[in-house]
């Protein structure tokens, strides 16, 4: 199960992977553009613009760095922890890469929970308080600053905390950061997603290069690993994903015990084809393996091909929840 996984960048793919490749470095003036620009524009709303306000509290769950850390299903589980305070809580998503009804796969994960997918989050907050929601759920929302929140909560994926796979990282296009690390300065708490998969030390880096910042920190936990389509292949397997970070994928793979051989790696958001289905089963049927991908992939691949579908149950402790609740109760007027 720890063998080298051979992995295959799909058409399209090479716009994710370049941050990290050696490929980068003539994108060093779009880099300093784009360093500069965020910088002003943080500036802009710390100092001049003023944030437009809905009529009901803003929770923003978010991140520092492009790709997935795990900021839905975080936003979903405190949703679902609004909904057992009796609250009728909305998620409201920018919808990227949405197909032609206008939902992406992030909103089809949200399961009965409402979500509202636009790419104006001012505009669906709007929508989103008409249709009945007293608070609002901004999915990746730490950078949208034209809607008001009154919790930003930042989430850190411990296997690519800041980008690299060691250090701060870079900005984009060199790196996969969003912002300089003085913007957690705004933020309210953190909580760090996929512990459990990361390298030995590196929970603890992380913990410590967050202290400056004085922030409450919660970890998500890994209880099981739960096959939502499919049982749990017992042979090789063939990874397919179309998410920000494969390599946390590959991990997460390993760790609920399959032994991945390849993995395609397609386009964040990837909409997957006829034509896509048809290649992955035949190179499984080459490599002799079960198809395995993210549940967010899930919900586009599985009707196109026989997948085991992966996913993590996760938790929270209710001591680590405890700052977490505190805000989110200040924010309700509670």
């Amino acid at each position: 199960m720890s063998g080298a996984v051979r992995t295959v960048p799909q058409a399209g793919r090479w716009r994710e992977d370049l941050p990290l490749s050696p490929w980068r470095w003539p994108l060093l003036p779009a880099w300093a553009a784009f360093a500069a620009g965020s910088q002003l524009r943080r500036w802009a709303w710390d100092r001049v613009l003023t944030p437009r306000r809905a009529a009901v509290p803003v929770i923003s769950v978010g991140n520092l760095v492009a790709g997935g850390a795990g900021k839905t299903p975080t936003a979903i589980a405190v949703a679902a922890r609004l909904r057992h305070r009796g609250r009728r809580p909305m998620i409201v998503s920018r919808g990227y890469r949405a197909g032609a009804d206008g939902r992406n796969e992030e909103a089809a994960l949200s399961g009965d929970l409402a979500t509202v997918c636009d790419p104006d989050r001012v505009r669906g907050a709007a929508r989103a308080v008409a249709a009945g929601a007293d608070v609002l759920i901004l999915d990746d929302g730490f950078q949208h600053r034209r809607l008001h929140r009154d919790v930003d909560v930042v989430v850190v994926d411990c296997t690519r905390p800041w980008g690299a796979p060691a250090g701060d990282g870079w900005m984009l296009p060199l790196g996969y950061r969003r912002e300089a690390m003085a913007a957690l300065a705004r933020a309210h708490a953190v909580i760090l997603t996929r512990a459990d998969l990361a390298d030995p030390g590196a929970e603890a880096a992380i913990r410590a290069r967050l202290a400056p910042f004085g922030l409450p920190i919660a970890r998500e936990r890994i209880a099981e690993w739960r096959w939502l389509s499919g049982a749990a292949p017992t042979g090789p397997v063939l990874l397919v994903s179309g998410i920000g970070n494969p390599d946390g994928f590959t991990r997460a793979a390993r760790a609920a015990g399959t032994a991945p051989v390849e993995h395609w790696t397609f386009p964040d958001h990837h909409h997957y084809t006829a034509a896509d289905a048809a290649r992955i089963a035949a190179r499984a049927a080459v490599l002799g393996t079960a198809v395995v991908t993210t549940s967010k992939d899930g919900v586009k691949l599985a009707p196109l091909l026989p997948v085991a579908v992966l996913s993590p149950v996760t938790f929270w402790s209710a001591e680590e929840w405890a700052p977490l609740d505190a805000l989110i109760d200040r924010a309700l007027g509670g």
